[in-house]
């Protein structure tokens, strides 16, 4: 299939949300668009960077507010055989009016302060979170320094997973989520009431 084909039914549904949001949405209500620069499962299954830009550049036709990056592989990642971030290289195809939203491998205030200076707009931090639940406290406090960093035995009840959360990254595939820094370290948690 042609990627303009492939293109068709996001480009449809971004143009019908866009249309939903003129008629019914208050002014200044944010639309955005989140995407994982790269998804390659096998030989023909998928689409990557090069594909993911050629659809964002048709997306921001539409006057969104934000993109959104998945990165999994960690906010400052790249292609293979590039020299360039994800996040440089969908910012050099965004306008002045589409901010550029990444998260993936924030687990500090290091990074979340590498992540915003040197590669998007705004920053969104995942696992991070669960981790450490006041993370975004602890660092508008000047607390920073005491951010949890790994998921520990000890700290699982600080962190106040819920138990679906608790069981997926007790898991040694962790359901196929990117797996928490120390997650190793609650393996002897997990129950498996969720496994099917």
């Amino acid at each position: 299939m042609s990627l303009n084909k492939r293109m068709a039914f996001p480009l449809a549904v971004v143009k019908e949300v866009k249309a939903i949001v003129d008629e019914y949405a208050p002014k200044g209500f944010i639309i955005g668009y989140r995407i994982s620069p790269e998804e390659l499962h096998g030989k023909n299954v998928g689409y990557d960077y090069t594909e993911a830009l050629t659809l964002i550049s048709e997306v921001i036709k539409y006057e969104l507010d934000y993109i959104h990056l998945s990165l999994w592989a960690g906010y400052n990642s790249k292609p293979e055989n590039s020299e360039k971030s994800y996040a440089k290289l969908f910012k050099e195809i965004l306008d002045d009016k589409t901010k550029l939203l990444i998260v993936g491998g924030i687990f500090g205030e290091d990074t979340a302060t590498d992540a915003i200076e040197n590669y998007a707009d705004l920053i969104a931090v995942a696992r991070g979170t669960l981790i450490d639940p006041n993370f975004a406290k602890k660092v508008t406090e000047g607390k920073g320094d005491t951010i949890l960093h790994k998921i520990s035995p000890e700290t699982v009840e600080y962190s106040h997973l819920t138990p679906g959360l608790l069981e997926a990254f007790s898991r040694e595939d962790s359901l196929g989520l990117p797996p928490l820094p120390g997650g190793e370290t609650i393996r002897h948690l997990h129950t498996g009431k969720y496994d099917i």
